[in-house]
């Protein structure tokens, strides 16, 4: 099921229905940018049909991570992306506050961390069963697969972005796994990860450059550091 909403999402625009559906929208004067939220409300409701499937009634957050300390989620969060917040505010071409930049801020973390971490990873090692590396691997593939284009105009730089979408997928779900399946700890951090680079133009795509990815290295360490050692105090 979840596989083929991601699959629906990336084609949706060449279903005449869809694309009908939409002009509607537009006649009506709906913006751009809230029409195009259709994908993340389809991710949002397979997320809590698979996790309602996959568990007992009265579970669904909990199997879905929602349930653990926003607290907790907030200040790891926060604090593991102050690397690329301070850079992005030196590197600054300027600061948007356009919609679009909020629903990256906000809207796509909280619908991407809840499906691809709390559904992909989550639903298959915490309710059957499996092996956490390979379903971890498989989401990052879906993960990076969504950021780049599926309409034939995917080129070599692309790869760049798939890479690193990938391998920030793979780090998602290990992180998320380390601090007890707390989904507020990734849906935070990647929020804030994104507004590094979308509030203040530090980077155009996930790929970021030479520059950019000097903060991204940063967040990246305080944020390995931090659960490596919060793993160790655990299993004390």
């Amino acid at each position: 099921m979840a596989l083929l909403v991601v699959v629906f999402t990336r084609v949706r625009g060449s279903i005449p229905l869809w694309i009908e559906l939409h002009r509607l929208a537009a006649s009506a004067g709906m913006p751009a940018p809230v029409r195009n939220l259709d994908s993340s409300l389809l991710l949002v409701l397979a997320s809590f049909a698979a996790a309602r499937l996959a568990t007992a009634r009265g579970r669904t957050l909990a199997v879905l991570g929602l349930t653990g300390s926003i607290a907790t989620g907030a200040t790891f969060g926060v604090v593991t992306a102050l690397p690329m917040l301070a850079q992005g505010i030196v590197l600054a071409t300027g600061f948007s506050t356009a919609l679009p930049t909020w629903i990256g801020v906000v809207v796509a973390p909280f619908v991407e961390e809840l499906f691809f971490r709390g559904v992909l990873v989550g639903v298959p090692v915490r309710c059957g069963g499996l092996r956490f590396w390979p379903v971890a691997l498989v989401a990052a593939i879906a993960f990076g697969a969504v950021h780049v284009p599926w309409d034939g105009s995917a080129e070599l730089g692309h790869l760049g972005v798939f890479a690193a979408t990938f391998a920030g997928g793979t780090w998602y779900a290990w992180i998320v796994r380390s601090w007890g399946w707390n989904m507020w700890t990734t849906i935070v951090l990647h929020g804030a990860m994104n507004a590094a680079w979308m509030v203040t133009g530090a980077a155009d795509d996930a790929a970021g450059g030479p520059w950019a990815n000097v903060g991204r290295a940063g967040t990246i360490v305080v944020g390995t550091v931090w659960t490596l050692r919060r793993a160790r105090a655990v299993s004390a």
